[in-house]
C-alpha cells in the first residue's frame, strides 16, 4: 500500500538471496476473519529488492502455527491476505496459489520456491 493510504514510510530490502529468506515476518488476516485478527506467516522472499511503499512485487509465505490458525488450511487462490505490521495493515495480497509445506522449511524446498519469484513473467 502507498505511504499515503496506511502503508509503510521505508522501503523493504526485500529479495530472495539466501541472506534475506525469512527475514521479515509480517503478520496476516486471514479472509473472514476480522479486521485486526491475525496470524504468523513470515515471507520466504520476494520478487526483488528495495521495494517501496505502493510497489506490486511477487513474494512466497509460510504459514506457521497452523494448529493455532487452522484457517491457513482453508486459504485458496484468488483470496486476498491482509498484511500487518502491529496492528496496522500495510499491503494486501492476492493469493495465487497454495501448496502445502513445512516449517523449518528445508533448503532445497526454499529454493524451488525461489525459482517462482525469480521469474519475471511468472503468473501463478
Amino acid at each position: 500500500m502507498p505511504t499515503g493510504d496506511g502503508g509503510r514510510e521505508t522501503p523493504l530490502l526485500g529479495g530472495y538471496a539466501k541472506e534475506n529468506r525469512f527475514t521479515y515476518r509480517p503478520n496476516w488476516g486471514l479472509p473472514g476473519w476480522t479486521d485486526g485478527d491475525q496470524t504468523a506467516g513470515p515471507v520466504l522472499g520476494f520478487s526483488r529488492t528495495n521495494i517501496r511503499p505502493g510497489e506490486q512485487v511477487r513474494a512466497v509465505l509460510v504459514p506457521l502455527f497452523l494448529d493455532h490458525a487452522p484457517g491457513w488450511l482453508d486459504v485458496e487462490p484468488g483470496d486476498m491476505l491482509r498484511m500487518y505490521e502491529g496492528a496496522r495493515v500495510c499491503g494486501h495480497g492476492p493469493v495465487r496459489w497454495v501448496e502445502i509445506t513445512t516449517w523449518r522449511m528445508p533448503e532445497e524446498e526454499q529454493d524451488r520456491l525461489v525459482g517462482w519469484l525469480s521469474k519475471p513473467d511468472a503468473l501463478a
